[in-house]
Parts: C-alpha cells; structure tokens; sequence
C-alpha cells in the first residue's frame, strides 16, 4: 500500500552528508519525493511509496547514519499518498525555522582519509591542494555565517566553484554533492608564503617551501581553519629552544602534532581510549605521558613540557597539516598558539604579520576568511573517560542538553574573567562559545562579544529573559554583562563564582538543576556573598540557592586580586603571625 511519510531529523545532520545519504537510500528502495535542509539546522524528508519500504528507510536513518551525523530526534506523520513526484530529489534548502527549536550546528570537522588520499595522488585534481575537503569532512564552524548551512551561507562564497567542482557539487553520487566547502586549485582559496618582513616569496608550491624552511630550524606561523600556529620541527632540540627564546615561554608546555597514531606511540603512551580520542573526526590535543623514545631526542621532549610528565598531543586534522609532514619527513612538529596567552587568536594575515614579526621567521597565510576563531580543543584523559582543559575545535557549538529548565527560558552567560567562556540558552540547549580566553583583555571582551552575538545569530535566539555575569564588580565581563541586559531589556543576574562551579557539576552529569548537592569547589578566588574574598569552598545547594557550609579560613590576599596570579604573595598571607595567631586560637 502507498503512503506518504514526512520526517523531520534534528542533531548533527548538516554539513556532514546527510542529504546525500537519504538520496541514495531512498532511491535504492524506489521511494520517490525529496530531502532538504531546514534553517533551524533540521533536515526534512517526504517520501511516497510502500510503507514497510519508508519503514526501511527510517531503521536506516537511525541505525546507519554518516559517521559524523548524531541523531537526536526523528518524528514521523503518516498521510495519504498524493502521487506528488516522479523520482526523488535533494531540493533547495529553506529558511524556515521552528521558534522553539533548537539547531545543531555542525563544528569543524578533520580531514577524511579519501580527501588524504586526493591530495597525496599524483593523478588527482586536488595533489598538494591544502584546501581539499568533502561533504564528510573540512571546516564548518569557522566558515558558517548563517543557517541552514549551505555555500552562500559560508565564507566560500568568496569562491565561485569552477565548471569541474560544479559537476560533482551538483551529482548526487559523488561524494562532493553539496559539499559546502570544496574547492580546487582552479576555484578556491590558496596560500601565499610571506618572509620576516611580510614579502611575498615567490614559489610555486608554498607549503612546500615553508617545509623547507621548517627542515633548517625556521619558526613558521600557519595561518590554520580557526587562527594561527607557530610551528618548528621537533628532531632538532635548538628549533625549540629558539621559539622559546622569542616567546618568552621559558616553562609553558608546548603542543605537538604527530604525524599519525603510530608516530605519536613512539613520544607518548597511547591507551585504546586515547586513541581513540586521537584519531576521533573532532581531533583534540591530548594530554599524554612522555615514554622513551629514538624518534625525538631526549633534549626535545624536555624543552616541549619542561618539568611535566605529559605533552599534549594532537594528530593532522587540515590539509595543510597533511602536506606539511609529506614535505619535512618529520615524526611530530610543535603546534603551538600563535597568539600570547589571553589574547584572541589572529585571524588575519596582516594582523599575523604584524603581531609575530620578531617571532616567526615566516609566515603561511591564506585568503578564506576565518567567521569565527576557534582554538584546538585540549582534554585529559581521566578514569577511563576525560575532562575538558579547553573547549573549542571540533566540539563548539554542540549544545549541552539542560535537565529540569523551562524549555521557554532563554538567557546569555558571559563568564568570569579568565579562561572564560560565554554561553546562551535556548530551548533547553545550551550552546557554549569556544575558549574566549583572559576577559581582562579589551580584545578578548570584542571576541566575547562577538562570538555571542553569533550564536544567538545562529540559533537565532531574539528574545532574551536573562543575562548572567559573575558576582565580583569590577569584571570586564560584568560590564558587558550590564550593556547586554540594557540593549536586549533583560535581567540581569550576578551569580556567585562558587556557585556557578556546583550548577556546572549538575549539567555536566545530566542531572536535574533543581537537585541539591553537596558540592567541595577546590577553587581560588571569588566574590563572596558578604563582599569577601571566597575560596575553597563547601557549598549544599541547586541551581536556585546555596549555602555555604565550609572552607579555608580567612587571610590577608597580600597586593590584592594580585595574589589570584602569585600564589607566593597567598602564602605569605597564610604564614603572616596574624593569621596564624588566629588558626592556633581556634584550636
């Protein structure tokens, strides 16, 4: 018996080849109707034709996805046929959205094997073309302007695709249908290599060269998907040392990149859940320890975390990364942030010229725009699961699903005032921004600003009924906080730092809000309730109420909120004999 059968699948469905998928599918079951993407990031379905075979269709959607797409929600109505189509198409997106919905916007995703393979093969259009992805893989958040996601909606507007990019952006079966980001050295963006004065080198293969330069102990800035790297080779301890030097980091940790799983086995030991995190499409740095190692000398490994047992880790997730280890041979390259702790990454090649003259002795930039900065994501692995140290790269904007909040709600969170954070909430989601850094910074407090602005662009979040800003005053992030609630006529609430740490635990295990909890914050400084410095707290509460039922006595904060940097000027505090005539008179 014929039916017709309208779906709507919500999650992680595009940007990841969804639409492609249901194409196939349908058409090898003889449905016929068509697919779409939906502005609220949702993609819908109509089909006509047997009922056990749309049945088929759906078990396949649910149990045979793309790799990367997440299904979190698929309803189905079931209507009489109307013998509407002839064959089954993917039609042009719409920018219909559901006012309560609640998008999935699809973060940057690493490069596939067969997009490895196109830029390694002589034969291929896309040899040594550092820009190649598919609909599987390549940048997403970093390039996406609106919803739904599609190439207007992208900064790869700025590359009209040539007539050969077009044909198998507009086929069906091939495996760049409506991939968002492909491009060729014909139509798409390209690197240009630049010397310590910002020149143009002239080289027909610039990655190529910049290996070059890598192989004799140069520093080279990468300009990547999301910002900037500073990059040297790690066979030779004097690379490193030079960065160091021109950094002024003498003991912070440096980052490596690996050139594959095997190679990162022969620096650090690698679990099977670490491995699985390393070669995971998200591609975060990973927190591993050292091992012995020939591949890297001993000097090396020292000057990469001076005084640590762990280096932190990551595999090649760009095509540039790619080419880059093809031309230097090198088993790991120090991948380190361009930008000074606490400042916004560079985006821009003039501003990355201008910025790490002095630093890198060249420099690799390229003309795509870059929407939003994104920062590697790093973790810990942690009991056989792992911690964020920094949220970005390949897991921003995935929202946070939020237990025991009205689905009505909707607020801004602008975070406190280092390694902050900003967030919206909406629908019950909660979509965090990627790591904004030290908000004290006037250009982190623009970048805070920013990148808020543009998830409620893209969740497309209009009326706000809360902003939230930490307790303490004097906060750069505050003061946004109140020109925030002031512009979008909201309220604005100060949560105790503290506090906000016990609500953090409840999301982060899923459990309702309104559950009370006992929760021991093995944290520094806050604003009190009572106008006091905080720390170390023992708190009872929910995401309503507190109460502060323990922790460290009070001291001296010898020099003031200077003594949250200087923990020396904390223990000078502590020793002072006024406080330690106070403990002893406790006791």
């Amino acid at each position: 018996m014929s039916v017709r059968g309208e779906i709507h699948v919500s999650g992680i469905v595009q940007g990841v080849g969804f639409r492609p998928f249901i194409y196939r599918v349908a058409t090898a079951l003889s449905l016929k109707g068509y697919v779409l993407n939906l502005g609220d990031a949702g993609v819908r379905i109509v089909v006509e034709g047997n009922r056990g075979d749309i049945e088929r269709l759906i078990q396949e959607i649910k149990n045979n996805p793309p790799s990367i797409a997440q299904i979190e929600r698929l309803q189905v109505a079931w209507l009489p046929t109307q013998n509407a189509f002839t064959d089954f198409s993917i039609r042009a997106s719409t920018a219909t959205r559901e006012p309560d919905s609640a998008p999935e916007i699809p973060p940057d995703i690493a490069i596939c094997d067969s997009c490895i393979d196109d830029i390694l093969s002589p034969e291929s259009r896309w040899y040594d073309y550092p820009f190649t992805s598919c609909a599987a893989c390549g940048p997403r958040f970093t390039t996406i302007t609106s919803l739904p996601y599609d190439r207007p909606n992208t900064t790869m507007i700025d590359f009209p695709l040539c007539d050969t990019c077009n044909t198998g952006y507009t086929n069906p079966a091939d495996r760049r249908y409506h991939a968002q980001t492909t491009a060729c050295p014909i139509c798409g963006p390209h690197y240009t290599l630049l010397d310590s004065h910002g020149a143009r080198i002239n080289t027909a293969n610039p990655v190529a060269r910049a290996a070059e330069y890598l192989l004799n102990n140069s520093v080279v800035a990468v300009h990547g998907i999301g910002g900037t790297h500073l990059v040297t080779i790690t066979t030779n301890p004097e690379a490193i040392r030079t960065l160091r030097e021109r950094k002024k980091r003498p003991s912070q940790p440096f980052a490596i990149m690996a050139q594959s799983l095997e190679a990162a086995r022969q620096i650090v030991s690698v679990s099977p859940a670490e491995a699985s995190l390393l070669t995971s499409w998200r591609r975060p740095i990973v927190l591993l320890k050292k091992t012995t190692t020939n591949h890297i000398p001993e000097e090396s490994i020292d000057l990469l975390s001076p005084g640590l047992d762990t280096i932190g880790v990551m595999l090649p997730y760009s095509g540039v990364h790619i080419l880059l280890f093809h031309y230097t041979g090198e088993p790991a390259l120090v991948m380190t942030s361009a930008n000074p702790s606490g400042v916004p990454m560079y985006i821009k090649p003039d501003l990355i010229v201008s910025r790490l003259t002095g630093i890198a002795d060249y420099f690799l930039v390229h003309n795509r725009r870059i929407v939003q900065r994104v920062d590697d994501s790093v973790v810990k692995p942690l009991n056989n699961h792992f911690v964020f140290v920094r949220r970005a790269r390949g897991y921003v904007p995935n929202p946070i699903p939020l237990v025991g909040i009205d689905k009505k709600s909707t607020a801004i969170a602008v975070g406190p005032e280092e390694r902050v954070t900003g967030a919206t909430i909406k629908s019950g989601s909660l979509y965090l921004t990627q790591h904004i850094g030290n908000a004290r910074n006037p250009d982190s407090i623009l970048f805070l600003r920013d990148a808020i602005d543009h998830l409620r662009h893209l969740v497309d979040l209009k009326m706000v009924d809360i902003v939230a800003c930490d307790l303490h005053p004097d906060f750069a992030s505050s003061e946004l906080a109140e020109q925030l609630a002031q512009q979008l006529h909201a309220s604005l609430h100060r949560v105790q730092h503290h506090h906000a740490h016990l609500v953090s635990l409840l999301i982060d295990a899923g459990i309702d809000v309104h559950t009370r909890i006992v929760c021991i914050t093995a944290d520094g400084y806050g604003f009190g309730n009572d106008g006091n410095a905080w720390g170390g707290e023992v708190l009872i509460g929910n995401a309503l109420s507190f109460r502060r039922v323990g922790g460290f006595s009070t001291f001296k904060l010898i020099g003031g909120d200077l003594s949250a940097e200087f923990a020396a000027r904390s223990l000078i505090g502590i020793l002072s004999p006024e406080h330690l005539g106070e403990v002893e008179d406790s006791l």
